[in-house]
């Protein structure tokens, strides 16, 4: 029996570098048409990985960047909050974001952040979801050894260095758990949209009837905060909110 599961489990992990190795060179190919000017060609292959199940953000830059050679600025947009929201901190994206966003129309200027919730952003963004759950992992087994040594020290100093040590252990472990949690939760969100419409009326209501309220352009980025068939409840980033139909976003 331990035979057969020893080659199963040789079998799914060549099969699994072998699917890896694919995709490598998959994402070398597509490289090398946009490297050549070849963008078109490019996104068919990234498209193709994408669909496969494979993301990462050099792949989701890489988009990015050829949607903005082709000059679909709100495409490029997308790709790059999505490169952005797998990791927060990429400088590259940021600076690449901010040149697409120049060239949009609307210029929306937030509303001013609480500094506790700008904190707790801050913060939240050190690690990826990956990387506070295995920071949880590692507090949860310092933990432990912090609890063996307060149980088997007989020196009242270790006992003592041991306790406070182990209190401290578990605060960072339980802050480490809730920062993960978060951060799953919003990497499996779609709540943030582009617009891809050249020029959208966003209404008061989820119906073509509806009142103008304020027109948007192509490019923006909004929050979706709740749908009615076909219509999307959207948030600015200033605050203003309306319904546009579904079809005039695309989802991150």
């Amino acid at each position: 029996m331990r035979r057969y599961i020893l080659i199963l489990a040789l079998t799914l992990a060549g099969v699994s570098l072998n699917a890896q190795k694919m995709q490598e060179d998959a994402f070398a190919r597509a490289n090398a048409y946009y490297n050549n000017s070849q963008y078109d060609s490019a996104l068919i292959v990234y498209n193709r990985i994408i669909s496969d199940g494979y993301i990462s953000t050099p792949l989701l830059y890489n988009m990015g960047n050829a949607y903005f050679k082709l000059r679909n600025v709100p495409m490029s947009i997308f790709y790059y909050e999505r490169a952005l929201k797998l990791d927060p901190n990429n400088e590259d994206v940021r600076n690449n974001l901010a040149i697409a966003n120049a060239l949009t129309t609307d210029k929306i200027e937030p509303l001013p952040v609480f500094f506790l919730t700008r904190w707790h952003r801050s913060v939240g963004n050190i690690f990826t979801a990956d990387g506070w759950a295995l920071l949880s992992i590692i507090l949860f087994a310092a933990l432990l050894l912090t609890i063996f040594l307060y149980l088997t020290a007989r020196r009242k100093g270790l006992k003592k260095s041991m306790f406070f040590t182990g209190i401290f252990a578990l605060l960072l472990f339980v802050v480490s758990i809730v920062f993960s949690v978060q951060k799953s939760r919003y990497m499996n969100s779609h709540d943030e949209a582009i617009i891809t419409i050249p020029t959208i009326t966003v209404k008061s209501s989820p119906s073509s009837s509806g009142v103008d309220l304020f027109v948007l352009h192509e490019g923006t980025k909004v929050e979706v905060k709740e749908t009615d068939g076909s219509w999307d409840k959207i948030r600015m980033a200033d605050g203003s909110v309306g319904w546009l139909p579904g079809d005039a976003l695309i989802r991150f």
